[in-house]
């Protein structure tokens, strides 16, 4: 792929990192096909960023994976633009018409469709980009390359409890699975801690106006607010929370870190204390450095989010598995998964629980001067 996708049904073959060329498939187990493996993302509009940094990560994956002399690995990109039927519409085309091996997709209420369509088919489905603690068991056939965000939110908690020394939150939540979720979460978490939630307000997806909700919170005093929307809301409403409470601090999540969020809440980012994936692009581990040359000399910069190495390590997975089960997908290749368990990855090691979940290694982070800084790194 030469450039950012911004349209469906783009197709890249690939040819993984120096530290993981033992994913390759055994000459006796390569086949002239590649695997096809699919990525179900938003590739459009808001919140495409992240998507597009997925599709890179897996890329690389892809290459690197190829110039071992290991089996090809295609990965064919669809727009699900984050939406639950365009999810449904782009699963159709790619198990119909691409006829992908693998998929990987993200976005809470997409998977929530899509998983037991995967399912149905007998399709691994590989989470990269869906928090809410429903991915947790959603599919026979779903794992998730991503920590969710039970362990994000706790850690979050704690850290404005104990090191910030808040006393007292709100929450503004778009309301769907992903803000419903972290919100009730992080309330639940912060009162454990010995906190108290002021008031719990909520927003209609696709919703610009805050002000009635900010109001109330205003009203109850708290020392900061904890905001959680999907791209096409976040922005705005932290955007309206700086307008209208602009001496209350700003918790948020992973959505913040893209830089569509950034030119879209503009200013009002700054400061903004948030959690996500911990990822160092500086680690002297063999494999990172591998990773972060070839991504530097594919896409002239420096991988510094960790949805990158979900799209990465996603593929590497499946390519270690692959291997050990001789290149069979489906059944076979879920199987295998589980009985591998323990995957090596840029993100850190992947190990799987019997729900398909993973636990990783959470770094607290706050965007300063439009930078996103790393102030600490818990383990789970």
């Amino acid at each position: 792929m030469t450039s950012p996708i911004k349209r469906r049904g783009i197709l890249s073959t690939g040819l993984v990192s120096a530290a993981l060329l033992a994913c390759g498939l055994p000459a006796s187990a390569q086949s002239d096909k590649p695997v096809k493996i699919g990525a179900l993302l938003g590739l459009s509009g808001l919140g495409s960023q992240i998507g597009q940094w997925i599709v890179n990560g897996a890329e690389i994956a892809a290459e690197q994976l190829a110039a071992s002399g290991g089996q090809k690995f295609t990965i064919v990109a669809e727009d699900s633009q984050w939406i639950p039927q365009k999810g449904v519409e782009g699963f159709n085309k790619l198990t119909n018409v691409d006829k992908v091996d693998v998929l990987l997709s993200g976005g809470s209420s997409v998977m929530q469709a899509i998983a037991p369509m995967a399912d149905e088919r007998k399709l691994v489905l590989v989470n990269v980009g869906a928090q809410s603690p429903n991915m947790a068991g959603i599919g026979k056939f779903t794992f998730s390359a991503m920590q969710l965000s039970d362990f994000d939110t706790s850690v979050l908690a704690k850290y404005a409890y104990n090191t910030l020394k808040y006393r007292k939150i709100a929450t503004l939540y778009v309301n769907n699975d992903t803000g419903k979720f972290n919100q009730a979460a992080l309330a639940d978490f912060f009162k454990a801690a010995g906190g108290t939630v002021t008031t719990q307000e909520a927003f209609k997806s696709n919703e610009t106006n805050y002000g009635v909700q900010i109001a109330k919170i205003r009203s109850t005093s708290p020392d900061a607010i904890y905001v959680v929307g999907t791209p096409a809301e976040l922005p705005f409403a932290v955007k309206q929370v700086r307008q209208f409470a602009p001496k209350v601090p700003v918790l948020s999540y992973a959505a913040v870190e893209s830089k569509d969020f950034m030119t879209a809440a503009g200013d009002s980012a700054n400061d903004i204390v948030y959690t996500t994936t911990a990822f160092d692009p500086d680690s002297k581990d063999p494999a990172v450095m591998s990773f972060v040359k070839a991504y530097e000399a594919k896409y002239k910069e420096k991988p510094t989010s960790p949805y990158i190495g979900y799209g990465y390590d996603a593929v590497m997975i499946v390519a270690q598995a692959m291997k050990q089960n001789g290149g069979a997908s489906g059944e076979p290749l879920r199987a295998r998964i589980y009985s591998i368990r323990r995957f090596p990855g840029i993100m850190g090691e992947n190990v799987f629980r019997d729900d398909g979940t993973v636990a990783k290694d959470i770094a607290v982070r706050k965007i300063e001067g439009g930078v996103f800084k790393t102030i600490t790194v818990v383990k789970p």
